[in-house]
C-alpha cells in the first residue's frame, strides 16, 4: 500500500500491522490470530446512557431521585475474507473460540492504555459467504473502562493523591498500612468517609483493605469483623487531590486503576 503526496508516490510509508480500532479480546488481538480477519470499525466506545429514577410533581414536571449509568453496548464491525468454504469454517470457528468466554477485559489498539471488562453477546454475519462482513457486539456491566493499574508508596501518616487522569469518584483497589507504633483503633480517613478498626493493630503488622473483595485483613489473617459498623468500605472513594489519611504512621501502599468514561 502507498500513500500518496500531491502525484508522488512515498514508499517509505508502511502500513499498520494491525487497523487503528483493532480489538482485543481476553488478551487475543483478533486481527493477528485469525487469517483474513480484519476490524473495520466500531460503535459505542464513547457513548453512555443514564437510567433516572424521578417522581412526577402535581404540577409540570418531576423531582429527580437518583440515576444510574447502564451497561455500554459496543459493536465491532469486520470483515472475514476466505479462498474456501473449508477455510472459512475454519476461521469463523477460531474466532468464536476467542469470543466464546464471558466477563473478559478487552480493549482496542488506538487506545490501549485502558480497558474495559464485559462479554460477547452477539456474532452476527451478513451473509455466509467467503467474503463476508460481520458485526461483534460486546456488552460492558460495568461502563467504565479503567487505566493500567497504578501504586502509591510511602512513610508518615497521609498518602496525597495527585493524578489528572483520576476525574470520577472511585474506589481504590487495595490500601496495605503497617503501623510503626501499637495502635489502639487504627482509622484510615479520606474526606468525609473513613474506615475503622475496633481491635488494636500491633506495630508492625500490616493492615490490608481489599476493597475489590470487601474483606479486610490484619497479618494476613481475614477480619472483617473488626470493622466498626460505620465504616465506609463500598463508598471510600478517591479523586485526584484527595487525601488518605491514617491516625498514625507507618508504611503505606495504595493500589488503584484509573476509571473514566
Amino acid at each position: 500500500m502507498y500513500k500518496f503526496r500531491n502525484l508522488d508516490i512515498d514508499r517509505s510509508i508502511q502500513p499498520n500491522e494491525r487497523p487503528v480500532e483493532a480489538l482485543n479480546y481476553g488478551g487475543h488481538w483478533l486481527d493477528d490470530e485469525i487469517p483474513g480477519y480484519e476490524t473495520l470499525v466500531t460503535t459505542g466506545r464513547h457513548e453512555f446512557t443514564r437510567q433516572v429514577t424521578s417522581q412526577d410533581r402535581v404540577d409540570d414536571g418531576a423531582i429527580y431521585l437518583s440515576s444510574r449509568l447502564e451497561s455500554r453496548k459496543i459493536e465491532v464491525t469486520f470483515k472475514l475474507s476466505a479462498k474456501t468454504i473449508d477455510e472459512y469454517n475454519e476461521r469463523l470457528e477460531k474466532l468464536e473460540q476467542l469470543l466464546f468466554k464471558p466477563n473478559q477485559p478487552f480493549y482496542f489498539a488506538d487506545e490501549s492504555g485502558f480497558h474495559f471488562v464485559g462479554s460477547v453477546t452477539e456474532l452476527t454475519l451478513d451473509q455466509p459467504t467467503l467474503n463476508a462482513t460481520g458485526k461483534i457486539t460486546l456488552e460492558a456491566t460495568d461502563p467504565y473502562r479503567y487505566g493500567q493499574q497504578k501504586t502509591l508508596t510511602g512513610t508518615g501518616s497521609t498518602i496525597a493523591i495527585n493524578d489528572d487522569q483520576l476525574s470520577y469518584d472511585q474506589t481504590p483497589q487495595r490500601i496495605e498500612f503497617t503501623p510503626s507504633v501499637t495502635v489502639a483503633n487504627l482509622a484510615i480517613i479520606c474526606g468525609d468517609k473513613a474506615i475503622k478498626l475496633s481491635v488494636g493493630v500491633p506495630a508492625g503488622q500490616t493492615v490490608i483493605v481489599d476493597f475489590e473483595n470487601l474483606n479486610l485483613s490484619i497479618n494476613e489473617v481475614d477480619n472483617l469483623m473488626a470493622l466498626t459498623l460505620d465504616s465506609n468500605l463500598s463508598d471510600f472513594y478517591i479523586q485526584n487531590g484527595s487525601q488518605v489519611k491514617f491516625n498514625a504512621d507507618g508504611n503505606y501502599k495504595l493500589t488503584y486503576e484509573v476509571k473514566q468514561l
